[in-house]
């Protein structure tokens, strides 16, 4: 929270510190208060998790995926929690997931308004695409359904070569000369469209601009599909994701980093630029344009008549949230949220799930792209079962890399 304007996203640092002294932190008398986001930086992509802690301590509490949320694929549930003397504010911003928001202590205020109003409501990024479900992207990486490319690209050469594979194990079982033919030209389109995935996802790896870490031909694949490696399921490849949403805190309430601190907290560098999502548009004029009761402070080089735009902007949802109650919020709804906590001694808290957006008309299959979706869904089920202990997994998988171990070496073997 920045101590000046007392709103989120604009220079701000992050702290990672034990939860006993967070919790500790929130007896103090007098503020700053730490604000608790169970999401981490987005330059750590590759370390994050559907679970991260304490909220993975928490699993058995809550269930995975509420069952009015349908078929809709998880990518992160977190823990909010803070403590503010009086209203404090996110700034406004939208989100890539859809949000189901869940209030447990506390007090929120959402000021909403859909997708379209990007137009007036100043947005830091530069939009490239506003998606028909609604969804903005600030490049050509990010899906309707809120998955990168890139990622979708992966499992689908990952898809393409266990499809190639399942034809090299039955080679040769085709009876007949018709069948043994079709077998042949099936595998032909098979593999002529796995290379050209494939060379098309080597040349993103290498793009200036949307370049990620690739293994080495089939092992990257295979890495993919035996782990479930695919990076952007709790963010994207370029470390996007949602973890400045809900970042509440006025009176000094910070977040979350990274680096060495006092009582075992690490500190991280404060970031360079605002996340593109947010609005430009301090809490302090949105507050006044809306006649709503603020403690936000605009900053001394701001003026009203740089956001001409806001007055243009149609009149937006203003919902009141109170402890047990839930909010839906449909991904890239612009929101600027206020917290309070009921009493000078107490807490704000909250848990919300992110979903990927979905981008089809059905309630049992919601997203278009069922093909890359069911490789995903298998894939972390695979990943689950492993965690889990199951042995007929964890046996599969030993025996897949014994034989191509074997595999290997007979090749080696032939070569010499």
């Amino acid at each position: 929270m920045h101590p000046t304007i007392r709103q989120f996203g604009t220079d701000v640092q992050r702290i990672s510190m034990p939860f006993r002294v967070f919790l500790d932190s929130l007896k103090g008398k007098e503020g700053p208060y730490h604000y608790l986001t169970t999401q981490y930086s987005g330059e750590e992509w590759d370390a994050l998790t559907v679970f991260s802690p304490p909220t993975d301590a928490l699993r058995d509490e809550f269930p995975e995926v509420p069952r009015l949320m349908g078929n809709l694929f998880l990518q992160q549930a977190n823990l909010w929690l803070g403590k503010t003397k009086e209203g404090s504010s996110s700034g406004l911003h939208h989100d890539f997931h859809d949000n189901l928001y869940c209030l447990l202590k506390g007090r929120k205020r959402f000021v909403l308004f859909p997708p379209q109003e990007y137009v007036n409501l100043y947005p830091h990024g530069t939009l490239h695409t506003l998606h028909k479900n609604g969804v903005i992207a600030y490049d050509r990486m990010l899906r309707a359904d809120g998955l990168d490319y890139r990622v979708a690209l992966r499992a689908r050469v990952a898809i393409l070569k266990k499809q190639l594979d399942v034809l090299d194990a039955s080679g040769g079982k085709s009876k007949g000369k018709g069948k043994a033919r079709a077998a042949t030209q099936e595998r032909k389109a098979l593999e002529k469209a796995y290379l050209t995935l494939r060379e098309e996802l080597e040349e993103l790896a290498e793009d200036e601009q949307y370049g990620f870490p690739l293994e080495d031909d089939e092992d990257g694949v295979e890495r993919v599909e035996d782990e479930s490696d695919l990076g952007s399921l709790a963010g994207d490849l370029d470390g996007e994701d949602d973890y400045d949403a809900l970042m509440g805190g006025t009176d000094g309430e910070q977040g979350p980093v990274t680096g060495e601190g006092e009582g075992g907290s690490r500190v991280e560098e404060k970031p360079e630029e605002d996340p593109l999502s947010f609005s430009r548009i301090p809490t302090a004029f949105l507050h006044k344009q809306l006649d709503l009761p603020t403690t936000a402070v605009a900053p001394a080089d701001a003026s009203p008549a740089d956001f001409l735009n806001l007055a243009k902007a149609s009149p937006p949802y203003v919902v009141e949230l109170s402890a047990g109650q839930m909010l839906y919020l449909p991904a890239s709804w612009w929101h600027e949220v206020t917290s309070s906590s009921d009493g000078e001694a107490d807490v704000h808290m909250a848990l919300n799930w992110w979903f990927y957006p979905p981008d089809a008309d059905s309630f049992e299959e919601p997203y278009d792209d069922g093909e890359v979706w069911g490789y995903l869904r298998e894939s972390v089920k695979k990943t689950q079962a492993v965690e889990n202990g199951d042995s007929a997994v964890v046996s599969a998988k030993e025996g897949k890399r014994k034989r191509d171990d074997g595999e290997e070496l007979s090749a080696k073997k032939a070569k010499t």
